[in-house]
């Protein structure tokens, strides 16, 4: 929780807008249940908070339920699995914190409340989430449609490039290749340009040659 507060991906409440539970400011509010989920054999994230937006308020309604079903906009994963496995020179990644690094709407801060406290000594306090959260039922689209919105901006400088981050990623995993090793390597760059510009920082590569891992920096 406090990786949050310092990415600036969740905030406190105004305190203007602080009103406890009850809701005099008229505005829509909805507070988000969560948890801990603990991978101790994660070498990146131990420990996960999972937000429950399936669950329902004291209305019966969750927030889920509320928001609007969104298309599937990238291509199917049989299609996706089977053109990577045609590639002399393949290649795979994936975006750390993806939904993350998306904000969502101010106006929609208040659907997005949780609260926390650091300790049991401390008085719970209100904050909201002001990135795209996983678990909501839009989160998925979203993302890929930010994604797929950052190649199509930069396909007449990078054609290939953006021809693979809208064919060949599904969701936060890119899943690709080339027959030509220098063309490989031109790509990968290209690719972790692109995604670089809107905030999309790749990670755990893993390729089947050495010179496509080489010139990754260690953080990625």
């Amino acid at each position: 929780m406090d990786e949050y507060l310092s990415l600036g991906h969740m905030q406190l409440v105004p305190e203007e807008d602080d009103r406890s539970y009850d809701n005099a400011s008229n505005k829509p509010i909805f507070f988000l249940p969560h948890h801990a989920v603990f991978k101790e054999s994660s070498t990146t994230t131990n420990t996960r908070v999972v937000f429950d937006a399936s669950a329902k308020s004291t209305t019966g309604v969750s927030l889920n339920d509320m928001h609007m079903v969104c298309p599937t906009i990238q291509q199917d994963l049989i299609s996706i699995v089977l053109r990577f496995r045609m590639h002399t020179y393949a290649m795979t990644a994936d975006i750390s914190k993806m939904y993350r690094q998306i904000r969502v709407h101010p106006e929609d801060y208040n659907l997005q409340r949780i609260l926390w406290r650091g300790s049991s000594d401390e008085p719970l306090k209100q904050y909201q989430l002001v990135t795209v959260t996983y678990g909501t039922a839009p989160a998925s689209f979203l993302a890929t449609r930010c994604v797929n919105q950052l190649a199509s901006e930069e396909a007449s400088s990078y054609p290939l490039a953006a021809e693979v981050i809208s064919r060949d990623m599904y969701v936060d995993d890119l899943v690709t290749g080339s027959d030509n090793l220098t063309e490989a390597r031109r790509l990968q760059e290209e690719i972790i340009y692109i995604l670089g510009k809107g905030g999309f920082a790749l990670h755990k590569w893993c390729a089947n040659h050495v010179d496509l891992l080489e010139g990754i920096p260690e953080q990625l």
